[in-house]
């Protein structure tokens, strides 16, 4: 339990040094910055909340994985996706906010639809 709250808690702050790919018009780096702020306070209950259930769903079926030498790449592939989730959510609640994804490169990013 402890490995999993250590986890979230480094996606977390990985997601906190990932470059601010919004913009608003009209808006300024302080506005960006408490916007920003107040997401990430909304989506790591979320996620947390989420994971927490989900640790005690695994935790239950950990002895056969073990068994078979299955435990880590379930674990793997729960982080990965606890990170998209997170990164996700990230997305939609700063578009909810009015702030929209720059374009990167010279492909333009299709709008999230979820």
């Amino acid at each position: 339990m402890k490995l999993a709250i250590a986890l979230v808690l480094a996606a977390a702050a990985m997601s906190a040094c990932a470059p601010r790919d919004f913009s608003k018009e009209g808006a300024d780096a302080e506005q960006f910055t408490k916007d920003q702020s107040q997401c990430r306070t909304q989506v790591r209950a979320m996620t947390q909340q989420e994971r927490n259930i989900d640790d005690q769903r695994r935790a239950v079926f950990s002895g056969e994985r073990e068994r078979f030498g299955q435990q880590e790449l379930y674990s793997d592939m729960a982080n990965q996706g606890y990170k998209y989730n997170f990164d996700r959510l990230m997305a939609r609640c700063m578009e909810a906010r009015g702030w929209a994804p720059k374009q990167n490169g010279p492909i333009p990013m299709p709008k999230l639809s979820w």
